[in-house]
């Protein structure tokens, strides 16, 4: 059907490039869900006729690479801007591999779970093949082309459903890291599943414990990034996946340290959302953990630490923990660590501003000292002319509500959502 969407031209660009080459070529996934509800979406995939070969022969090797195994895409720059560019893929064989993730012998793993996914195929078998109903949408920007093969993913966007293609529990067992993406659907749409897919979730949670550590804690870093970060982990726990996921934080979960934890992360998000700070994996982290590091330094629930070496180590135990099972990047655990060793310097009265600005965690820190602020309904604006950004000192001491990393800076917040938990749902019967 012919349907106008708001998509970038230099989408539009490599889309046209891919059918001047003669290869068919759509915007696929979450970006058109996302333009169909009036969001602008974060990022563009791109699904193709063409192989990963003959896409890199169209872009060039200096602008295309080919990555992955079990998924072998390529990553295109155009126009300032990395794309993924997939290839249709058809369902795989049941042979289609012998060995999983770490080394595991199929034998060891659910009986259908998908190891390789590289068989080519069809646009119409690529959407079939795909996990909902509302991610199986295909636009062509070129000529205003909306093509829904499944025949409900248009009207599920509307009404606001999560709806598995095919058999749920198939779909599932195939990649229980679908149930993970199914959840922040519902958590950052406020979308609801329908019965039979809500019904083979609940069945099939602890199938997450075979999928591969590494697209776990893949799938972890985009929920830090994420300005809905807040709504999916409630979302995981409101249907169990949390305790799977991260047990530490499921096992605190209305206690009143993991709801302050949670109100920091919601304010973080909100700012995020705002674009007074950007995205920071490690900064969520640390925002995450704050409560958890005063708990374990004795102190009461918002009330800092008194830095010492014991706090140091007691942070660096608290980081470890939380986000286990998940591996977290080495580079990320250790900015987290020292955002959250300044904290306690902050409420020192010896510390001086100009010391600490010479930090190299200090615009990470003083966000953070922001968002504390915030929660505790305090005031932001003195303290960020106490502590103002990075570079202010260095213009004059003129403060223009830049942080380092160049984004807004602090001002005054709108009222914010306080965490609350919602009522665990019941499978129906």
């Amino acid at each position: 059907m012919k349907h106008e969407l708001p998509v970038e031209n230099r989408v539009i660009e490599l889309i046209s490039t891919l059918q001047g080459a003669g290869f068919e070529a759509y915007i696929v996934g979450g970006a058109i869900r996302d333009l169909l509800l009036g969001r602008r979406p974060k990022d563009y995939d791109i699904s193709t006729a063409a192989t990963p070969e003959e896409v890199r022969n169209v872009f060039g090797r200096r602008s295309a690479r080919i990555i992955g195994k079990r998924f072998r895409l390529v990553h295109v720059r155009h126009g300032g801007e990395l794309f993924e560019v997939s290839t249709f893929r058809r369902a795989p064989s049941p042979e289609s591999a012998a060995v999983g993730p770490d080394g595991r012998k199929h034998e060891e793993l659910p009986e259908h779970m998908i190891l390789s996914d590289n068989s080519f195929g069809t646009a119409e078998e690529d959407a079939w093949r795909r996990d909902f109903t509302v991610n199986a949408l295909f636009y062509d920007p070129v000529r205003s082309e909306l093509i829904d093969h499944t025949g409900q993913g248009i009207d599920d966007i509307r009404s606001g459903v999560v709806r598995a293609i095919g058999n749920p529990r198939l779909r599932f067992e195939e990649d229980p890291v679908r149930m993970l993406r199914a959840l922040k659907l519902v958590g950052q749409y406020d979308f609801s599943f329908d019965a039979a897919t809500e019904n083979a979730l609940f069945a099939m949670l602890p199938l997450i414990r075979h999928a591969a550590p590494s697209r776990l804690s893949l799938e972890l870093e985009k929920i830090l990034s994420s300005s809905y970060g807040d709504k999916h982990l409630l979302a995981f726990h409101d249907y169990g996946l949390l305790e799977y996921f991260l047990p530490e934080i499921d096992t605190a979960w209305g206690s009143p340290v993991c709801e302050y934890a949670l109100n920091l992360f919601n304010e973080r998000n909100c700012r995020v959302a705002e674009g007074i700070y950007r995205n920071s994996i490690s900064l969520a982290m640390a925002t995450l953990a704050l409560p958890f590091v005063e708990q374990q330094c004795g102190s009461a629930v918002g009330m800092l630490w008194k830095n010492s070496p014991d706090a140091r180590a007691a942070i660096a135990g608290v980081l470890d923990r939380l986000f286990r099972p998940q591996t977290m990047m080495n580079r990320m655990t250790l900015s987290a660590e020292r955002v959250l060793q300044l904290q306690a310097l902050f409420g020192e009265p010896k510390s001086r501003p100009e010391q600490l600005m010479e930090s190299r965690s200090y615009a990470h820190s003083r966000e953070l000292l922001l968002i504390r602020t915030a929660v505790q309904e305090g005031d932001v604006a003195e303290l960020e002319r106490l502590w103002p950004p990075v570079g202010a000192r260095r213009r004059g001491g003129r403060n223009d509500g830049r942080n380092a990393e160049g984004e807004g800076g602090g001002g005054r917040r709108p009222r914010r959502r306080r965490h609350r938990s919602r009522r665990g749902k019941e499978p129906e019967s």
